[in-house]
């Protein structure tokens, strides 16, 4: 597995996936259009700060933007809630540098299409629309109660440490357009940005009505939190894709199974469409694609698990899961999607990766169940097929059962077989002197055991 890719705490979101519907959206081919104009938007027209009324215009009661008299937010108290939208335009530079509330309708931070910018100049400019989050210990909380923020190619920039964004909970950040060529860690040139440094006191918090804390949602950089700025901007908050296979090496002939599922701060309701399919593997092998949908939040089961079975040809397989819903239900809305890869190792049978190993005949009438054994597979105890017993009793016929994948059992060496005075049949011994593993015992088509060099590997038929 990448996994990659797993910047994102799966249990952590799952504790948190019904008390919280922040909806990060991430990595979109399409950017979100604004909605037209209406009586009390704000846009900015300049670059300054943002209290700064003369860089906004005001959308007025004739269908024109005039020069504003005030700054978006002034006056709004969780009591006195407004519901413009706040247009954050290319070209022009905002900054936030003295800790604020406010409660307006949606944040727009735009940029023209196409998004050129690239990593790893911070974007500005005319083709960019940037808020500057600044001054250590700033807060810029939008609580109000349809609240959204929409980073639609534009920037918003954490300058300073020990900065905070602040969402009531049940309100969305949506990022699209993020252009991520050259980045590390999804750290692009827009989106969320970190600047000259990217430390876990940058954050992304959700609020209660209230004001007190609901959640210490992302961090630029760090494990303190759920998310980090780079698995936002690029790799699909709202959705992640969580895919495994084990074992992921295994020798021909033997089965594997492939663990799908997904996670992510998913809208109850929304349907899920998933695609289980092979994107590579040795020629000749064939894998029908899985496909489907259901709806959030499903079950354990509802995308189905393949059991990779009898892999005869040895060669590296690469299967892949992509799930996906749409932004809304509207004609021509992008999808939310995310799309993470498995690998599986096939090893020629007979080759130095695979040791003999066969799960036994179980036949309680003429064998015994194995009593001592060593195991470096995390097996002791474990039950398996329909024999009762645990291993290593299931291993029936034995008086010692050792097992690895990563270690040897050194058994006697001797100089040559010669210092054996009195051989029994099967007894095994390395021979120094021929650098030879060698089993004494009657070889097909001889009348006489004698030392014969293991040379064939194979499993034999129990």
């Amino acid at each position: 597995m990448k996994k990659n890719n797993s910047i994102f705490s799966y249990e952590k979101l799952l504790k948190r996936l019904f008390l919280h519907s922040l909806l990060l959206f991430a990595f979109s081919t399409l950017a979100q259009s604004v909605p037209p104009p209406a009586l009390g938007d704000y846009r900015s027209t300049g670059s300054g700060n943002w209290t700064n009324p003369g860089i906004w215009q005001i959308y007025d009661a004739g269908g024109t933007w005039q020069m504003a008299t005030g700054f978006p937010g002034q006056g709004t108290t969780s009591a006195n809630q407004a519901s413009y939208k706040v247009i954050i335009t290319p070209g022009t530079e905002i900054t936030v540098s003295s800790s604020a509330t406010y409660y307006f309708g949606s944040l727009y931070v735009l940029a023209n299409n196409p998004v050129l910018n690239s990593h790893p100049t911070v974007s500005s400019g005319a083709n960019v629309g940037r808020i500057n989050l600044s001054g250590n210990g700033t807060s810029f909380k939008l609580l109000g109660t349809n609240q959204n923020i929409y980073i639609n190619g534009g920037v918003f920039q954490f300058a300073s440490n020990n900065t905070v964004l602040g969402l009531l909970t049940g309100n969305s950040l949506m990022i699209t357009n993020f252009n991520g060529i050259g980045a590390t860690g999804g750290l692009g040139s827009n989106g969320l940005q970190y600047g000259n440094t990217c430390t876990g006191n940058q954050q992304v918090i959700l609020y209660y009505a209230n004001g007190t804390t609901a959640l210490n949602y992302m961090v630029c950089n760090g494990s303190n939190s759920d998310y980090n700025f780079g698995a936002i901007n690029s790799n699909g908050g709202s959705i992640m894709a969580v895919t495994s296979i084990f074992p992921s090496a295994i020798c021909a002939g033997d089965n594997a199974a492939m663990f799908t599922d997904y996670t992510g701060m998913v809208p109850n309701g929304e349907v899920i469409t998933y695609t289980v399919k092979l994107d590579s593997g040795p020629a000749g092998y064939t894998f029908a694609p899985i496909t489907g949908s259901f709806t959030h939040p499903g079950t354990a089961g509802s995308i189905p698990r393949p059991s990779l079975e009898n892999l005869t040809q040895s060669g590296n397989y690469k299967f892949s899961l992509a799930v996906s819903y749409p932004f809304d239900n509207t004609a021509g809305s992008y999808l939310i999607t995310s799309l993470e890869t498995a690998s599986l190792t096939v090893n020629a049978a007979g080759s130095s990766s695979c040791a003999c190993y066969k799960d036994p005949a179980v036949d309680l009438s003429s064998k015994y169940p194995t009593k001592f054994g060593i195991t470096s597979l995390g097996r002791a105890g474990e039950s398996r097929g329909t024999h009762n017993s645990s291993w290593p009793e299931q291993l029936q016929g034995g008086h010692i059962a050792i097992e690895s994948r990563t270690a040897g059992f050194v058994i006697n060496r001797v100089a040559n077989t010669n210092a054996i005075l009195i051989p029994v049949e099967g007894m095994i011994i390395f021979d120094l002197s021929e650098n030879n593993l060698k089993i004494f015992t009657l070889k097909a088509g001889e009348s006489t055991p004698a030392w014969h060099v293991f040379n064939t590997p194979a499993c034999p038929t129990l």
